[in-house]
């Protein structure tokens, strides 16, 4: 289920956050999203997910904007910077609350513990938590409704070394069975890894998007690739020569 942004504008007050911004992310692959702090990169998810309308433009999910989906959670699994669950829930509780709002079966709730690792520290209350820890819960939590969309703004943030190859594991997994998987991080050794596509915005406008492979090409000289997708991001964001 593809992704479309489509001319998608967004002011608060005075302070401009997206300006005319489209691409699109397709099934079955990995998309870098990628930007400066304040690039409008959290807006953008936001307004994917509608939590944030956009004064101009849209953004669909599989043609329909999020709250025309039928079933929201079982379409979309979403990550944002911050998790919210109770500090003195049990991470099995937090699940439980979930998946019994969302109408997902306990099936699914046991399923997201397992392929996410929540299993082993189940019975931990929230508040316990390392922030590699809850960055797990929240993708458990994501993928409860088992959704064919992931939109994660930053789910690699406090995570070791080892957890870093099994998010990738994960993601690349996910995304081999069909599933369309946004990531926003400013790990970028990880995402050049990873990821099959990028977008590029800076200032809320877009930089570059495509392949993975193109973008690097493109950004190369005398007909060699750049070296890094740091060095491309650096170079196109102005962040440094």
């Amino acid at each position: 289920m593809r992704i479309d942004v489509d001319g998608v504008s967004k002011r608060f007050g005075h302070v401009r956050a997206v300006e005319e911004l489209s691409f699109t992310v397709r099934p079955g692959a990995i998309t870098g999203f990628l930007g400066p702090n304040g690039s409008g990169k959290s807006t953008t998810m936001r307004i994917m997910l509608g939590l944030v309308s956009p004064d101009t433009g849209s953004a669909t999910i599989g043609g329909r904007r999020y709250a025309e989906l039928d079933h929201p959670t079982r379409t979309v699994g979403a990550v944002l910077d911050t998790m919210r669950a109770h500090p003195a829930m049990t991470c099995l509780d937090h699940l439980r609350l979930h998946a019994r709002l969302s109408g997902h079966p306990v099936r699914q709730l046991d399923a997201a513990a397992e392929q996410t690792g929540v299993a082993t520290f189940a019975a931990r209350r929230v508040r316990t938590l390392s922030t590699g820890m809850r960055q797990r819960l929240a993708l458990a939590t994501a993928l409860l409704g088992d959704p064919g969309v992931l939109v994660l703004d930053e789910p690699a943030n406090g995570l070791d070394p080892q957890g870093l190859a099994w998010l990738r594991d994960l993601l690349t997994r996910l995304a081999a069975e069909g599933r369309t998987v946004l990531v926003s991080s400013h790990v970028l050794a990880e995402l050049e890894v990873m990821a099959d596509d990028v977008v590029i915005i800076a200032e809320g406008r877009l930089v570059t998007a495509g392949p993975l492979r193109e973008v690097l090409a493109a950004a190369g000289e005398d007909g060699a690739p750049a070296r890094s997708l740091e060095q491309v991001f650096l170079s196109l964001t102005n962040g440094a020569a």
